[in-house]
């Protein structure tokens, strides 16, 4: 009985979902707005760049456990 109730909770959640999905005014006036707009492009590129930075970073192997003993 459990089951069947929480089945058909789902169902009924998924068929209001699909309702609003389908019934929303907004989604039909963008479809037939998009074969009004036009969109160009280039591939013309274009790159500024004030002053390179170099980072140097040394790395060393082992382990350094504390300063001096005392």
């Amino acid at each position: 009985m459990n089951k069947a109730v929480s089945a058909g909770i789902g169902v009924g959640i998924g068929l209001i979902a699909l309702a609003f999905i389908v019934l929303s005014p907004g989604e039909g006036d963008v479809i037939q707005d998009e074969s009004s707009m036009q969109v160009q492009l280039s591939d013309d590129i274009e790159i500024e760049a004030e002053e390179s930075k170099s980072f140097e970073v040394s790395i060393s192997e082992g382990v350094k456990v504390g300063d001096v003993p005392p």
